[in-house]
């Protein structure tokens, strides 16, 4: 799972390409992708807790308290900001064309 969050990062923070490629909308579309996955990741650690698999303390759960937590708000934020360029995008074409 971290590697998966490791690679979710490079892109979100343009260090790699995102594997989807849809203009100005690429940044939201991934984001929200990365996001949805994260959050399964996270009820699949949750239930996992729930069923006594996973024990408060151990490293499963620092994960999902910490390292997965902190993606999700990184995912979040990123897709805020893929909305913000959207609207913007928007904005100039009306501008233009209106």
């Amino acid at each position: 799972m971290r590697e998966e969050l490791d690679e979710y990062t490079d892109v979100l923070m343009g260090r790699q390409e995102p594997p989807i490629e849809n203009s100005v909308m690429s940044l939201l579309e991934y984001a929200n992708a990365v996001y949805s996955r994260a959050m399964e990741l996270t009820i699949k650690l949750q239930r996992a807790e729930s069923d006594g698999v996973i024990l408060k303390g151990s490293k499963p759960y620092k994960f999902r308290t910490g390292e997965l937590r902190s993606f999700v708000e990184l995912a979040s934020k990123a897709a805020d900001l893929g909305s913000r360029r959207v609207t913007a995008a928007q904005m100039e074409y009306n501008m233009t064309h209106g």
